[in-house]
């Protein structure tokens, strides 16, 4: 990509908010292709301002140690945000290419218990800003695994409003705002529930997926119908391996305490009767 003149390059320093808004509106190779060529520091708080889906995929398609440089230059929060939302794969890259105590950190964040939410969040939820527009949408949804709907949330604090039927897309104008098209309320999953809890909403009749927020109600992913059922299987097989074990391992252990304290006993008698 040709040199950026400084005019380029005072734009991204003066005005992220309206630079994230051109960013969004091309496509994820063209904006991660000039993000290459932008210095961390000054490419970082654009990507801020950047819806964090889309921010995501630019991210992904960033060089690793390139994308390093911009997270590194993020509050940590925004960073464990955006790499909720990257392709596992993409991520481990890209957490190998930060600081070693600060992918520590990282990793440690996004880590949820085998048997939660996130531990089974897809990372491809299709969601924007309500500010984005129906062409901004087919944009992303072209490169992006089949959907039912797409999520919008707020473009101000993140939260999620609710979702469209693809179909509702199609048949509406490429600059019409998805705030004007009809919006069906959703009850996102958290993060940190149980699979348990959420496999049986109403909700799972009629989505393929659904969004599920973080400990600040922002959007962190997706979970899937797959994702649910390849969950609880793993779940409910792992528990009816570990008690058998378990047992074995406390009867073991009883066992040898038991032994111990008879061992114990005889010794203690053995004077006794030497003394009579």
């Amino acid at each position: 990509m040709p040199e950026h003149p400084k005019l380029t390059l005072a734009f991204l320093t003066h005005a992220p908010q309206s630079a994230a808004q051109v960013l969004e509106g091309i496509e994820p190779e063209q904006a991660a292709a000039f993000l290459e060529e932008v210095p961390a520091r000054i490419s970082a708080p654009v990507v801020a301002d950047m819806s964090s889906w889309m921010a995501a995929r630019c991210i992904e398609r960033l060089a690793a140690h390139r994308a390093a440089a911009v997270l590194h230059n993020l509050p940590f929060h925004d960073t464990a945000g955006l790499l909720r939302l990257v392709a596992s794969e993409r991520r481990v890259a890209i957490l190998d290419a930060l600081p070693a105590r600060l992918s520590r950190r990282l990793r440690n964040a996004l880590t949820y218990p085998a048997n939660t939410v996130g531990a089974w969040i897809d990372p491809e939820i299709p969601a924007f800003p309500d500010s984005a527009s129906v062409a901004d949408t087919f944009r992303y949804l072209s490169n992006a695994p089949v959907a039912s709907h797409l999520f919008l949330h707020d473009v101000g604090d993140g939260r999620v409003i609710g979702a469209i039927p693809v179909t509702a897309l199609m048949r509406s104008a490429g600059a019409r705002p998805l705030s004007d098209l009809p919006l069906r309320r959703i009850r996102p999953l958290s993060s940190r529930a149980t699979l348990s809890s959420v496999a049986f909403l109403d909700d799972w009749d009629e989505f393929l997926m659904l969004p599920v927020v973080g400990r600040k109600h922002t959007l962190v992913g997706g979970l899937s119908r797959a994702g649910l059922r390849k969950g609880l299987h793993e779940h409910r097989t792992t528990r009816e391996v570990i008690p058998g074990t378990m047992t074995g391992h406390v009867l073991a252990a009883l066992a040898i305490t038991f032994a111990g304290f008879l061992r114990m006993a005889t010794r203690a008698e053995r004077p006794l009767r030497r003394e009579q």
